[in-house]
């Protein structure tokens, strides 16, 4: 069975747990735009991400808090930071890349935290039984247009998940991609 989804392309960003907020900021986290994932949200805030050959300034937090840090970053991104980190799914941080995180507040090394997010299709229980997959298998997703070619990405299911297929920056501009566009899922 095939199924349409929506892309969502994910730009470099942070997750923060409590403790490492509290280092860095003096103000609270406010929510300046919802994400379409429920409860996820862009903050007012903002950090730097530097490695050993460069920084990034500018990258966004989001909320809400989590219980570690996650810093996920492009391909292109890493290079500039001079860093190696693995192709990970979401909270799969061991052996990633460590970075520093600068705020007006302070600094805090982050060891094992850096990653490029393995891309990924949100979805809810009911769009599990809708679409007969299953969480966390693997599906090919197609892109057709000017740029032809196949992700697999793996299904990442929640109870109040909103279906979209994410990608980063590096991947939704080697295909032509921007948030919205349409792609088939073949499972």
């Amino acid at each position: 069975m095939n199924f349409k989804v929506m892309v969502g392309v994910s730009n470099r960003h942070v997750h923060l747990t409590k403790e490492v907020f509290d280092k860095l900021f003096d103000t609270d986290m406010e929510c300046v735009r919802a994400l379409k994932q429920t409860g996820e949200f862009a903050s007012n805030l903002f950090v730097t991400i530097e490695g050993p050959k460069g920084k990034i300034e500018h990258v966004r937090v989001l909320g809400p808090l989590r219980n570690y840090v996650q810093v996920e970053v492009s391909a292109l991104d890493a290079f500039t930071l001079g860093v190696e980190p693995p192709v990970r799914k979401s909270g799969d941080l061991k052996g990633a890349a460590t970075v520093t995180l600068h705020s007006e507040k302070g600094s805090v090394v982050v060891p094992e935290s850096c990653i490029l997010a393995q891309c990924h299709i949100h979805m809810s229980l009911e769009d599990l039984k809708k679409y007969g997959v299953n969480n966390e298998q693997v599906v090919k997703v197609h892109v057709k247009g000017k740029r032809e070619g196949i992700f697999f990405a793996h299904i990442k299911a929640s109870e109040n998940g909103v279906l979209e297929f994410h990608i980063d920056r590096d991947e939704a501009n080697a295909m032509l991609l921007k948030n919205n566009d349409e792609l088939t899922v073949e499972v």
